[in-house]
Formats: C-alpha cells, sequence, structure tokens
C-alpha cells in the first residue's frame, strides 16, 4: 500500500485514539498511554466491549481509505468485503485474524489490519 494518509482514516484514527487513551490510562502505569498504531494495543484496545464504537470506526476509515487509495492508484483492491458483511462482522475477523497471527501483532496496526482483511477477505 502506497498512502494511507487519508482525511477518513486520520479521522477514524483520531477517534479510537481518544476512546482508547481513556481506557488504557485506567489500566496503565503512570505516564503516556501505548499507542494504537501498534498492532498489539489495537487488539488488546478492540477486544474491550467499550472500545467497540471506535474500533469499528478505525476499521471503516481504513477500509475506506484503502479503497479510495486503490481507485487512485488504478489498482485492484487486494482484498474483497462481501457487501452483506457489516462493520462489526468485519472487525470480528480482523482481531480473529490477528489473534491466529500473533507473529505480526508487534508490527504497525495499518499493516495487521491490510493483512487480516487479505487473509479474512481474499479477492476470487
Amino acid at each position: 500500500m502506497k498512502k494511507v494518509t487519508l482525511a477518513g482514516l486520520s479521522l477514524a484514527i483520531t477517534a479510537i485514539a481518544l476512546s482508547a487513551g481513556g481506557a488504557l490510562a485506567q489500566t496503565s502505569q503512570p505516564g503516556p498511554a501505548p499507542s494504537i498504531d501498534q498492532g498489539d494495543v489495537f487488539l488488546a484496545v478492540c477486544q474491550k466491549p467499550e472500545n467497540l464504537d471506535a474500533c469499528i470506526m478505525y476499521l471503516a476509515g481504513y477500509t475506506n481509505g484503502a479503497l479510495v487509495q486503490s481507485v487512485i492508484d488504478k489498482q485492484r483492491p487486494r482484498y474483497c468485503i462481501p457487501p452483506n458483511v457489516g462493520r462489526k462482522d468485519q472487525l470480528v475477523a480482523v482481531t480473529t485474524w490477528m489473534r491466529g497471527h500473533l507473529e505480526h501483532v508487534l508490527e504497525p496496526t495499518a499493516a495487521v489490519v491490510y493483512k487480516a482483511l487479505i487473509g479474512a477477505y481474499p479477492c476470487r
């Protein structure tokens, strides 16, 4: 993926960061909260029910941004989410994939989500 800095993705990241920061601050040691920019933190945050909406927004921004980027670059999408699969189910698929591929969770969240979407929703 060449570019991931689209307005929708940025907005979604901001929303989840604000939500995650509050949730993590309650359980973390003093100091800055871990960043959801790393896959393991994203996975931990998105498994908490109180963060579900923020995680869904992050994923929506990510998938929309990646789709727009593939159109701009005139490339085929790397993953194909069926139209009947809702955002919550997409998040479940991503977090399930992440739990099954823990060797990737220390990578940047965007990279892990990308791999998870390719694994969960390959184009046929």
